[in-house]
């Protein structure tokens, strides 16, 4: 009936933390856009003559562009992108009037800046080897507030601060040079910003909007009226080497939390949940410890929630690392462990919310199914080999009554392995401790009865260290 109570408590739980995850996907969507390109239309983009969709996929001849019209302020931009020849990939955000960002990179490089005016301000450059032609690759852009980093295939590359932001706007991508793009899988949120809406919508005052001015490609005649310089693409040479010292202190110091995704950090907890509860069936029915295994088992859960949590939250950020290592260094930890095998355990479960903290789902998946299956396979191989599994201990209280022969006879008929750790023996007492191993629950009481037959008088005692099968 207990067991059966927290398969059904546990079963709520999941159903309402998936409930949850839900609900956390319905309102990230709101307000974004999620892009698979399956219909040609393009609705809501404004793209140049070299632009087509084919297969699923956006497709940029050099020299060509796409934008897409939106207002998003707190933006979290995720996009797959591959390319190909010589040149450049632009992707461009909060491009409106006042200027625009720009990620721009080519093979092994990287480089994100604020493009106002003529000249073109560098918030920071990288090297990145995963960015290969013809390699399809997962370009992530966050920006809250005045602060802006990229990832590239889930791995933090810059992170750079703005302290006079542009008017969030459109978002834009661009071939720069001989180079085409494929782009695929576009997924932008963020709150939308008010006062800055796309062309032809109303605005919230009921006001008719200003016609929005459009940013002039490269490549193409500009019109009679030169558009506005702050806002004409710029093709930047990427650096080799990073920024200067001054800037580099500078980003050090800067807050650097990402934003942090509400159903990333919901599915990496069930995860880690489910993770934990594996890992204490398995500890409880193979554990050898001698200590309470169902009570310690039962600290799997808080551990590797907890672990996944604080990976999480400093998973993007260097200042919030060096804070948890101060952190730990003034809470000690004086738990004993009184066992390997506990560390063991303790270790893996840690093991586990750090790669679910770092989003390595796949990888920590294979991970704890190997290690389960080789703590199974170790416990089948086991039960081939006998081993040692109970602690007794015989007295006698007329060692010229009971010998230790006897004890030892009466013990070994019944038993798979055996083997005497202590012997004592005075004129009034006579004891004896044996480690054994017991197979079924029925040569228990057989070796009980065939040490009752001995004497009325022994006293027995049997401590269970892995289990009786």
């Amino acid at each position: 009936m207990q067991t059966n109570l927290r398969k059904i408590t546990a079963l709520i739980l999941i159903v309402l933390l998936a409930f949850l995850a839900g609900s956390s996907v319905v309102s990230a969507q709101e307000g974004g856009v999620q892009e698979t390109f399956d219909n040609s239309n393009l609705e809501g983009w404004e793209v140049s003559t070299g632009v087509t969709v084919a297969d699923g996929v956006l497709n940029l001849l050099p020299g060509n562009y796409a934008m897409r019209f939106g207002n998003w302020s707190s933006l979290n931009l995720e996009v797959k992108i591959q390319f190909s020849g010589d040149g450049e990939v632009l992707v461009g955000y909060s491009v409106g009037d006042d200027g625009r960002y720009a990620v721009v990179f080519a093979e092994g490089r990287l480089l994100l800046e604020k493009q106002q005016g003529p000249s073109p301000e560098v918030l920071g450059s990288s090297e990145v080897s995963a960015l290969q032609k013809s390699t399809w690759v997962t370009l992530k852009i966050v920006q809250s507030g005045q602060q802006h980093q990229v990832y590239v295939n889930d791995e933090l590359q810059l992170t750079a601060t703005d302290s006079s932001q542009l008017t969030p706007a459109a978002i834009f991508f661009q071939a720069l040079g001989e180079v085409t793009i494929q782009i695929d899988d576009l997924n932008v949120s963020g709150s939308t910003a008010e006062n800055v809406l796309p062309s032809g919508e109303t605005s919230p005052s009921g006001d008719e909007p200003q016609p929005a001015e459009e940013p002039l490609p490269p490549g193409e005649e500009p019109p009679a009226s030169p558009p506005d310089p702050g806002i004409a693409p710029v093709v930047p040479s990427i650096p080799q080497s990073g920024s200067g010292g001054s800037n580099l202190i500078d980003e050090f110091f800067a807050s650097q939390a990402s934003t942090i995704s509400l159903t990333t950090f919901l599915i990496n907890l069930i995860l880690a949940a489910i993770c934990a509860y594996i890992l204490s069936v398995a500890y409880i029915h193979w554990g050898s410890s001698l200590t309470n295994r169902r009570k310690f088992a039962a600290n799997f859960m808080l551990l590797t929630v907890t672990t996944t949590f604080i990976i999480l939250v400093v998973r993007s950020s260097v200042a919030l690392s060096l804070g948890l290592v101060g952190a730990l260094s003034i809470v000690r930890f004086r738990a004993a462990v009184k066992e390997p095998e506990e560390l063991a355990y303790l270790f893996f479960a840690i093991g586990i919310g750090i790669g679910l903290g770092d989003n390595q789902r796949l990888v920590t998946m294979i991970a704890m199914a190997a290690g389960i299956g080789l703590i199974g396979l170790r416990q089948v191989f086991r039960k081939k080999d006998a081993d040692v599994n109970l602690h007794v201990s015989v007295a006698s209280p007329s060692p010229s009554a009971v010998t230790l022969e006897q004890i030892t006879e009466a013990l070994r008929l019944h038993t798979a392995k055996m083997k005497l750790l202590r012997f004592d023996e005075i004129p009034e007492t006579l004891e004896a401790a044996y480690l054994i191993e017991f197979r079924h629950m029925d040569q228990l009481s057989e070796a009980r009865a065939a040490l009752r037959s001995l004497s009325e008088s022994l006293e027995i005692t049997f401590m269970d260290n892995k289990g009786i099968w």
